[in-house]
């Protein structure tokens, strides 16, 4: 998209969280009320979570331009929970080094032989969010496949007084069901000491109808873990027996939900409705990822987990419209090969709708709209791309919010063109 350039001085790599400056902000803070707001340092830890329930920790040093991450889920060498093979270091130890990439970090490992193996494109808002994609080397091959997106946030043991509302939507695996499984949801928190109470457990479909009704928290405890600071929630709980919460000082949070069980990514409800054309006009870089996508796939099918960007490049866009798309490969058969310094696609439009009267930051009447070469898509086609395949437009529910004075929005959907779960992560730059 060439409407989309990065300045280094404005993107999230190097955020000040505390400056409005570099793109519209919104005027509705969702900040943890009564928390400190300190700027980031430059080394920052994150306990994080995968749609396969994966559980990681990740490290980054900006001063050095140096990360580390562990996934806990995965055994060495034998490619674990979450696919890919061929890896190596106890524990699913990885470590190396990055550089800028058009407004993302680009993670080379060097604890592998031979060093310098892809790691990932991760876009990180320092000491409050980061989003890894995990691209692991597949030793002897020559393709090398992109695995889901890790959310991860800092662990930290927050005081919250009064009940306040989180909202989240699922990190999908390959596995999730949109007719059967929860797609979003909300919650409330009040804490005493290091005792997380937690009350109004919401959970919906995709169609927005009740998920799990019954379902319920119990006190979970704030307290050191392998990976961090967590939550851990009790088996008592209702909703499952491996329930890790964590929520970082501005708000976002994870939700780990066991090994291979679909994760919850999500944010603070913003204290008041959001400006929905603020929201909409805003430019973002993100993650799509459809994990039941096959790669190489058909003719006219994306990579399964693509760095994207989206905005308003045009003065064709609605009050409430986000058009963009993936970034180029450089390599057509290598899904870890995407080029961010080059333009982004276009032929994703993601139409978020109406906010939801009752619940600030919720968006669940969204729609998105997809090329559709095969004409896969039957009652639902509408119209023709810029390259003159049909098009497809299927329902989407998101969250957004302004955590530190910056949208983030966070998409979910079952593409029906392409037979996957589809979620988008997209944050300010």
């Amino acid at each position: 998209m060439k409407w989309r350039s990065v300045s280094l001085g404005c993107a999230a790599l190097v955020w000040v969280l505390l400056s409005t400056g570099c793109g519209g902000s919104g005027t509705s803070n969702n900040t943890v009320p009564g928390q400190p707001s300190s700027p980031a340092g430059p080394y920052n830890y994150y306990v994080g979570t995968q749609g396969t329930g994966d559980t990681w920790q990740l490290m980054i040093n900006q001063d050095t331009n140096s990360f580390g991450a562990t996934d806990f889920s995965r055994q060495a060498g034998s490619g674990g929970a979450g696919g890919g093979g061929g890896l190596t270091g106890a524990g699913g130890f990885f470590n190396g080094v990055f550089a800028f990439d058009g407004g993302f970090l680009n993670f080379t490992q060097t604890n592998i032989n031979p060093a310098f193996q892809p790691m990932g494109f991760t876009f990180e808002i320092p000491d409050r969010l980061v989003f890894l994609r995990p691209d692991y080397a597949s030793l002897g091959q020559t393709t090398s496949i992109a695995q889901p997106p890790v959310a991860g946030v800092p662990g930290s043991c927050l005081n919250i007084g009064s009940n306040e509302t989180f909202q989240f939507v699922t990190l999908p695996n390959a596995n999730w069901q949109a007719s059967s499984q929860t797609a979003y949801g909300s919650f409330q928190v009040a804490t005493t000491g290091s005792t997380w109470n937690f009350s109004n457990l919401n959970q919906f479909l995709l169609n927005n109808s009740p998920s799990q009704p019954g379902a319920s928290f119990s006190p979970g405890v704030c307290t050191a873990a392998r990976p961090g600071t967590v939550i851990s929630i009790p088996s008592s709980s209702t909703i499952t027996t491996n329930n890790t919460l964590v929520v970082g000082p501005s708000g976002f949070l994870i939700m780990n939900q066991g090994a291979g069980t679909s994760s919850w990514v999500g944010m603070m409800q913003p204290s008041n409705a959001l400006n929905t054309s603020s929201v909409a006009n805003a430019n973002y870089l993100g993650f799509i990822s459809e994990p039941n996508i096959p790669f190489p796939g058909g003719p006219g099918q994306p990579p399964p987990n693509e760095i994207a960007a989206f905005g308003c490049p045009t003065s064709g866009c609605t009050s409430s419209t986000l058009v963009g798309g993936a970034f180029p490969l450089s390599k057509p058969t290598d899904s870890t090969s995407d080029d961010p310094t080059q333009p982004a696609g276009t032929d994703i439009t993601i139409t978020l709708g109406n906010q939801s009267t009752v619940s600030n930051g919720l968006y669940d009447s969204v729609s998105i709209t997809i090329p559709d070469p095969n004409r896969v898509c039957t009652g639902s086609a509408s119209g023709k791309d810029a390259k003159g395949n049909p098009v497809c437009t299927f329902p989407a529910v998101a969250i957004a919010g302004n955590p530190d004075n910056k949208f983030a929005i966070f998409v979910i959907a079952q593409d029906i063109v392409n037979s996957s779960p589809m979620a988008i992560y997209l944050l300010q730059e």
